[in-house]
C-alpha cells in the first residue's frame, strides 16, 4: 500500500520542481541572456556596431535580433523542463494503467 503512495509523491514532487524550474528559466531568460552576453563579450555576441558606449561607462545594446537569438536557448530549456514534467507524469500514469490493480501486500 505504501509503495504506490510513495512513488506517486516522488513523481509529483519531481514534476512540480521541473515545472517550477522551467517557469523560473522562462521568467529570468532575459537576465540569463544578459549574463551570457556579458560572459562572451557584447561586441562578439551582438557585433561591434551594435554596442554603443556612453560617457558614464554604461552601454547600449542595439541589436534585438541577436539578443533574441541569445535568449532562445533559455526559452528552449524552460519549455523542455516543463514538457519533461508532463512526460514524467504521463509515463507514471501509463505504468500504473498497464500494471493493473495493486495488491494489498505492497
Amino acid at each position: 500500500m505504501w509503495k504506490p503512495v510513495l512513488l506517486a509523491s516522488i513523481v509529483f514532487t519531481q514534476a512540480a520542481f521541473l515545472i517550477l524550474a522551467g517557469l523560473a528559466t522562462l521568467w529570468w531568460s532575459e537576465d540569463l541572456m544578459g549574463l551570457l552576453i556579458h560572459l562572451v563579450g557584447e561586441e562578439y555576441a551582438l557585433g561591434p556596431q551594435s554596442v554603443i558606449r556612453l560617457e558614464d561607462g554604461s552601454k547600449l545594446l542595439t541589436n534585438p535580433g541577436a539578443m533574441i537569438r541569445w535568449t532562445t536557448p533559455f526559452w528552449a530549456l524552460g519549455f523542455l523542463q516543463i514538457a519533461s514534467a508532463f512526460t514524467l507524469i504521463g509515463l507514471w500514469r501509463r505504468r500504473r494503467r498497464l500494471s493493473g490493480p495493486v495488491s494489498k501486500e505492497d
